[in-house]
């Protein structure tokens, strides 16, 4: 943390990361070949309360060069009853 190394614990990959309070943490994802700008991720912290303060989105994965090509809104599915 700050800069130092992690405990062994701590090392390798992670799909979860604890943020302290009033704090910030930069991810670093490597996603590989794989891009769907039709099928989006999704991150979000587990306080629901949060979600409307921009800890809860989706992002898509595109091409290089191809971002002004691709809408920025996902669609989504309405389901009928």
């Amino acid at each position: 943390m700050d800069g130092e190394r992690p405990a062994a614990y701590a090392s390798g990959h992670k799909d979860t990361v604890y943020v302290p309070p009033k704090s910030t943490v930069r991810l670093a994802v490597r996603f590989g070949g794989f891009t769907d700008p039709a099928t989006p991720y999704m991150y979000h912290c587990h306080i629901l309360r949060h979600e409307d303060s921009g800890m809860m989105g989706q992002f898509v994965i595109v091409e290089p060069g191809t971002e002004s090509q691709v809408s920025r809104t996902i669609a989504t599915a309405h389901l009928s009853h």
